[in-house]
């Protein structure tokens, strides 16, 4: 979840509850005012840190997509290193301050320059310290409720003929540490899936998904660790679970999910099915823009930098489901050599190179 959302989200919220004297009109306008000048209503030490994390990661990306053009590898390199140091310096700083601005730490730590696995174990004391302040010190957090939320603190705060599962979404968004767990939980199922440990990465995968009002693709996550497993069952029922809990919107994401596409193909190839994988295969290809031509030629993407970010062209999904995948197409070395042999794949990879300059 972008910074800008959930920073503005709390800020509302504490607003308002230091003024209730406002009227519906005045609600309004600090509703359209928040997100223009954080600053202004930021009070607290923690609000403060909040919005300077907010401006580190914003900065942050918009340095990262003014370097993509960059020709000159060595020249990139230096300058993402530069970017890279420079942020994690402001970042420190920040969680220094506030030990509770979780994704001033969590993002510090994935531009460290440590192992993968010191990574992880580096997370999961994150994920760790941050659970404990959820239970401890966030009032209506609950471990079994079905969206973390206790039914009773819910029902208390929904009005009359509202859905309470659209309140569980407003307190999501409201509460920072909850963003900042859910962004650490994510980023450990990433991190498990890109370092093998598929039902680490599937078990973290589910439990981001349990959030109501929190948007992600981890659902790709559980697709892409349950193929590389060949757990046909497990892929399927896990397939019908979301539709149960979705509805007919999840039948149609599914039906065009590039992440659901392309583990169904490696499930089915890697099961020796291979009629029915080409079949898959063609859907991959035919329903994900860009999708043939990132699994055949992968290309490079920015580090999530917590999660997955927001696309901003039409095939930004394919390519992170592409790159998600590249570990489990790595250790299937013959895979891209049957996909590229698939009638129509390699055509439709160079239609899409072609039309976009690739």
């Amino acid at each position: 979840m972008e910074a800008r959302t959930y920073v503005s989200a709390y800020l509302e919220r504490m607003y308002l509850a230091a003024h209730p004297e406002l009227t519906a009109a005045a609600r309004e306008l600090v509703h359209k005012d928040i997100p223009q000048r954080m600053e202004k209503y930021a009070n607290s030490a923690h609000e403060q840190a909040l919005v300077a994390y907010a401006h580190a990661h914003e900065h942050l990306m918009q340095r990262l997509r003014a370097i993509e053009d960059v020709p000159d590898d060595e020249e990139f390199d230096r300058k993402r290193a530069q970017l890279f140091d420079e942020t994690r310096l402001a970042l420190f700083k920040i969680a220094e301050t506030d030990r509770m601005c979780i994704d001033a730490n969590l993002v510090g730590l994935l531009l460290s320059n440590i192992s993968i696995d010191a990574c992880l174990g580096e997370l999961m004391k994150l994920e760790h310290r941050v659970h404990e302040q959820l239970v401890s010190n966030v009032a209506g957090f609950s471990d079994n409720a079905p969206h973390f939320w206790d039914e009773r603190f819910v029902a208390e705060r929904t009005l009359e003929g509202a859905d309470p599962i659209t309140t569980t979404a407003v307190l999501t968004v409201e509460e920072p540490t909850l963003i900042g767990w859910l962004h650490t939980l994510e980023a450990l199922a990433q991190m498990c899936l890109a370092s093998a440990r598929y039902r680490a990465a599937e078990r973290y995968a589910r439990l981001v998904l349990r959030a109501s009002g929190y948007p992600s693709h981890t659902e790709g996550t559980v697709f892409l660790a349950l193929a590389r497993l060949e757990d046909e069952e497990g892929f399927f029922a896990f397939a019908h679970e979301l539709e149960a809990e979705r509805g007919e919107r999840a039948a149609a994401v599914l039906d065009d999910s590039p992440w659901f596409l392309l583990a169904r193909t490696l499930l089915l190839y890697k099961l020796g099915r291979r009629k029915p994988a080409r079949r898959a295969l063609r859907d991959f290809a035919a329903r994900c823009e860009g999708g043939a031509f990132f699994l055949l030629n992968p290309t490079y993407m920015a580090p999530y930098l917590p999660v997955r970010p927001q696309p901003r062209e039409a095939w930004d999904l394919s390519h992170q489901a592409a790159w998600d995948a590249d570990g489990i197409i790595v250790d299937t070395p013959d895979f891209i050599p049957w996909a590229e042999s698939v009638d129509g794949v390699y055509d439709e990879s160079e239609r899409f190179a072609n039309r976009n300059g690739f």
